[in-house]
């Protein structure tokens, strides 16, 4: 196990607009506001298209949807070296639901209402070979017997 201990610093509520890119505007918000170094999100709203994908252990895979969906659920965490990782839950018209890892392309129908927590320290990814994803590195270890 690693861990690190994290200060809450500031919360952001931002609102998407009709057509914007949830991802890229996370993303834009993020670097826009500098002292935005590691943090987490939530969120709900409406979208119109979503890419979303499922890792299979070498590869994601993706799915292009355009259908308008209820966001359910949308969460994730931000790291300082812009590699942001978020995952969602959408919900059909008829009541079904599907979800996974969120790609750029997943458009905001109507709004899209998300909360930022700015987390301290700051936080980093790094690759893992094995693993072949980029994955939280964490300065502390704790190993059980």
């Amino acid at each position: 196990m690693e861990y690190i201990e994290q200060n809450l610093q500031k919360i952001y509520l931002i609102r998407l607009l009709k057509g914007e890119d949830i991802f890229n505007s996370i993303e834009t918000f993020c670097k826009h506001v500098s002292t935005i170094k590691s943090g987490m999100l939530q969120g709900i709203g409406a979208v119109s298209e979503i890419i979303i994908g499922y890792y299979n252990g070498i590869e994601y895979q993706k799915v292009n949807l355009r259908e308008n969906l209820e966001i359910l659920s949308l969460s994730g965490n931000i790291v300082s070296n812009n590699i942001g990782h978020f995952h969602g839950i959408f919900g059909r018209s008829d009541g079904s639901s599907l979800g996974g890892h969120i790609f750029p392309g997943c458009i905001v129908s109507f709004t899209c209402e998300i909360i930022i927590f700015e987390l301290n320290p700051p936080v980093f990814r790094k690759r893992d070979e094995e693993i072949k994803l980029n994955l939280l590195n964490l300065p502390n270890k704790l190993r059980f017997k």
